[in-house]
């Protein structure tokens, strides 16, 4: 088979033979006929040679943040009427919004926490994440004294057929 240019291969134990065929010699350019000197020379010096070494960009530069240090009165009004209203509160979410300093923003969330206006939801050495208090605990106290409130002036209502019927009844007595 090798003289024919056919090579054969034994595939597996079937005794199934893969046949081959080599690929012909490449034809050989005509040498009667147009010039072709001049451009496979052009060709070649356009593509040999050294190549550009690749320039790498500087990449893009980012703007450097120009954050408060230190608390000024009305960023800090804003710590205490705006954060305690979003969802997610982070020491980034802080910074960010309001332009402090990181650890202007750890102390921010400290004090919200020890006013009661956000509750922790995960606390880690690595991110600590808080989220809004529906209910605060001073709000809470005036909530439950307005409920009982409700319920005594509810009670009263329900209450007032039978004081009626006792004011009746002590003036049957009289």
């Amino acid at each position: 088979y090798k003289r024919q240019g056919i090579n054969a291969e034994y595939m597996g134990t079937t005794g199934f033979v893969c046949r081959r065929l080599a690929m012909p010699p490449k034809a050989a350019p005509k040498k009667g006929g147009k010039d072709t000197k001049g451009k496979d020379q052009k060709k070649s010096s356009s593509s040999g040679g050294k190549a550009k070494k690749k320039k790498w960009s500087k990449g893009k530069v980012r703007e450097k943040l120009n954050n408060a240090v230190l608390w000024e009165q009305a960023v800090r009004d804003k710590l205490f009427s705006e954060v305690p209203k979003y969802k997610v509160i982070t020491t980034a979410v802080i910074s960010d919004r309001l332009k402090v300093n990181g650890s202007l923003a750890r102390a921010g969330l400290q004090a919200l926490v020890a006013e009661g206006l956000i509750k922790p939801v995960n606390v880690t050495t690595a991110c600590r994440i808080y989220t809004r208090n529906p209910v605060p605990e001073d709000v809470a106290a005036a909530e439950a004294a307005a409920a009982e409130a409700a319920a005594a002036a509810a009670s009263k209502k329900a209450g007032g057929g039978t004081k009626k019927k006792g004011k009746a009844a002590a003036e049957e007595e009289d």
